[in-house]
């Protein structure tokens, strides 16, 4: 369990740490010097009873070292809120209970220190003061320990308080990927380069390689320290040590702020869309556009709030926000952040985070609201059920894994559970909830229904007419998937490349059907190389452009091809010069075929040899290396004679 200390300067976090721990926190110099806590400080105390590991953060509490209060309060479980008997609740106590709560710590203890140099009356007094300002907060009942450091009065009391706490800790999830926010790097000699910090989630082994979020490099673990003991493994929850070594890699790289994690989580991001709760002792709104210094983790760096509803959010309330970062940074859902003004001086905000991969555009559009709402479930399963039940489009599997931390087995699991549809492939698939997936498929019916209305004489829609006909925009993948199943179940009806609905019925005009009956056996002749657009009008003796109008007109209906400039074939026989390269390809070493080989096998003529061949790499079918094709994909699979309904 990892205890952070709170409290206003000189308030006795060190001293109190120290009598629990036998450790003295102040390690600097400049620390030892000036009687105060200008760094992180850590120290560990074993349980014996249950060989568990109390671990304490000790936070500086002067004004001016904030920021580094802010990078060790990141990831704990417990905290303890250090008061002075003599001083009593002071500004900084309130600004980091306050920051506490901003990053969702519910669970405390108060620590009453110097408590000899005050009367009992005085203890009673501050007590009061600061179970006041707990109950203001939404803590009543928390317990406060009167101590003295010094003389080890209460210490004992405090102890067997923090170990019961302990026992009601809660467990990390470690089925995540790794990612440990750094706080502190350096250099040791014989040892190599040390990077400390707090493991937020998944577990690491010395031999596993991460990434340095600092420039995506690739670094090895080469040995663990966990609670100041050495290990082979660190998991959530747990402060470490990592030794790590990569290419290149010097302390100059690497900074506080930045992170190691596993590969698949590399996803630097400057558009954050977060819950914000702006602090009650505000003087006004936090309005939009207000420059902000961000804390997340143990970074820092400077970003805008963009408001996302009604221009501001008023003092003690909570709303939508996004946080525009003035470099690349890297969170997670359900990350905590604090925000201070844009001076430094005072804490005005924070909250969580809802999705770390904000769209650039549409960010306040009414269906980006409603999927940020539907977003903010503090259960992914109830997050991701909610969101598709909202989202016109489907949900994009690949930045949701990555913004939930879900190894692959873990999201198959969910879309699993929630009996949702998947929609494309690799990076581009997305998934639908039934109600949304059969409302897509009703408009895209309803599209093509509309097309015929305006253009009855067209044999039916491309994908590109019926996508620019949807509001929203779908995805192409995601088209071509709805169109399969509609045209599974018979819904749509397809010529060539265009999908119509079964009551639509167009037929070619008497001309047309004459023409292309005495052009086919000059484009698929038994023997011999089929002609040219102009050859064919040629030997007919008819204008080329009525011909050509002709042909066009057949390839919408899918009876004709387009395979190279003024080269026109019926699909039929394209099909079978396709089986003749299948064929080929099966008696040809490693399944290679040349040019050379394939016109010697159809005896037709160079110049149209290649153009069908270009064509048969243009639609997929076979693959080009150098001077040698190879076949990707079945001729059944990619010359489909077309359903005509």
């Amino acid at each position: 369990m990892i205890i952070a200390t709170a409290g206003h300067v000189d308030h006795g976090k060190t001293e109190l740490v120290k009598a629990l721990t036998g450790v003295d926190t102040d390690r600097l110099p400049e620390e030892k010097a000036r009687g105060l806590s200008v760094d992180l400080g850590f120290a560990y105390h074993s349980l014996p009873d249950d060989d568990a590991i109390l671990g304490f953060v000790d936070v500086p509490g002067h004004e001016k070292f904030i920021r580094n209060m802010l990078a060790g309060v990141a990831g704990i479980d417990l905290g303890l809120l250090v008061v002075a008997a003599d001083d009593g609740v002071m500004p900084q106590t309130r600004e980091h209970l306050a920051i506490l709560g901003l990053l969702g710590m519910r669970h405390y203890i108060v620590a009453l220190t110097k408590i000899d140099r005050v009367s009992p009356a005085r203890v009673q007094e501050v007590t009061d003061q600061v179970s006041e300002l707990l109950g203001e907060g939404g803590h009543e009942g928390t317990a406060i320990y009167p101590v003295c450091a010094l003389d080890n009065e209460g210490i004992d009391a405090l102890m067997k308080a923090l170990r019961a706490r302990k026992k009601e800790a809660r467990s990390r999830n470690v089925n995540h990927h790794f990612r440990m926010a750094i706080d502190r790097v350096f250099t040791l000699k014989g040892i190599g380069l040390v990077a400390t910090g707090m493991v937020f989630s998944g577990a690491i082994h010395t031999g596993d390689e991460l990434i340095l979020s600092a420039d995506g490099s690739s670094v090895r673990v080469r040995g663990i320290r966990v609670h100041n003991s050495e290990s082979n493994c660190a998991k959530a929850g747990e402060r470490c040590a990592i030794n790590i070594a990569g290419r290149g890699l010097s302390e100059h790289r690497i900074r506080r702020g930045n992170w190691l994690m596993q590969s698949s989580l590399y996803a630097p991001t400057r558009r954050i869309d977060v819950e914000l709760q702006v602090l009650e002792s505000e003087d006004g709104p936090l309005k939009h556009w207000t420059p902000t210094h961000l804390h997340i983790g143990a970074d820092h760096l400077s970003a805008r709030v963009a408001v996302l509803s009604g221009g501001a959010i008023p003092a003690g309330a909570c709303g939508l926000a996004q946080l525009v970062a003035s470099r690349d940074a890297f969170a997670l859902h359900g990350d905590h952040f604090v925000l201070r003004d844009q001076s430094a001086q005072r804490t005005i905000a924070g909250g969580r985070v809802i999705d770390p991969f904000s769209p650039k555009r549409g960010r306040a559009r009414p269906a980006r609201l409603a999927a940020l709402n539907a977003l903010r479930h503090s259960s992914t399963l109830a997050a991701l059920r909610a969101w598709t039940e909202v989202s016109e489009t489907g949900v994009l599997i690949a930045p949701f894994s990555v913004a939930h931390n879900l190894p692959a087995p873990r999201i198959d699991t969910l879309v699993d559970a929630l009996g949702l549809q998947r929609v494309g492939q690799g990076p581009d698939q997305r998934v639908f909830c039934e109600t949304q997936w059969q409302a897509l498929q009703a408009k895209i019916v309803q599209a093509v229904e509309t097309f015929h209305l305006s253009r009855p004489t067209s044999p039916g829609a491309s994908i590109k007419d019926i996508r620019l006909s949807l509001a929203p925009r779908i995805e192409v993948a995601a088209l071509e998937d709805a169109l399969a199943a509609l045209t599974k179940d018979q819904r749509l009806c397809m010529r060539g490349n265009r999908f119509h609905l079964r009551s639509h019925s167009i037929q070619f005009s008497k001309r047309d059907q004459q023409l292309l009956a005495r052009v086919a056996p000059k484009l698929a002749p038994q023997s011999g190389t089929p002609l040219s657009l102009h050859h064919a009008a040629e030997d007919l003796c008819v204008d080329v452009k009525t011909l050509e109008a002709a042909l066009k007109t057949a390839c919408k209906f899918g009876d004709m091809v387009l395979i190279g400039k003024n080269r026109y074939v019926p699909k039929p026989y394209l099909t079978k010069l396709g089986a003749v390269a299948e064929r080929l390809a099966t008696h040809c070493p490693d399944g290679y075929f040349t040019t050379v080989d394939y016109r010697d096998q159809t005896e037709l003529g160079r110049n149209f040899i290649i153009d069908v061949l270009e064509y048969f790499d243009r639609v997929g079918f076979t693959e080009r290396n150098g001077n040698v094709r190879r076949i990707r994909r079945s001729a059944d699979d990619v010359f489909k004679v077309p359903h005509d309904g």
